[in-house]
């Protein structure tokens, strides 16, 4: 069993019922052994309803998921805020 799963861009297509029905009971099952899952995401729960088949998935993974969890909100920034401004350094080679 995996110690740690990372599930990335959770939101960015649609889930239909039987795959939502399948990441509840993974997401399930790691609730009920305590391992570590990760959730990056773009939606905020209340449209976990739209993009988890109904709300009633949606709930009850969001619940598995908060319980005894850290959630981290960040706000989105603009690349212009991080990448470097000298145009003699391409941009996305950073030199921090």
């Amino acid at each position: 069993m995996l110690s740690s799963t990372f599930i990335d861009e959770l939101g960015y297509l649609s889930l239909d019922q039987q795959t939502s029905n399948l990441f509840y009971q993974v997401i399930s099952t790691r609730h009920a052994e305590r391992r570590s899952t990760v959730i990056t995401t773009n939606s905020p729960f209340s449209d976990w309803g739209n993009i988890l088949f109904n709300t009633t998935i949606a709930t009850a993974i969001a619940d598995r998921l908060v319980e005894n969890s850290e959630i981290f909100l960040l706000a989105s920034i603009s690349t212009d805020n991080y990448l470097p401004k000298d145009p003699g350094i391409p941009r996305g080679h950073c030199t921090w």
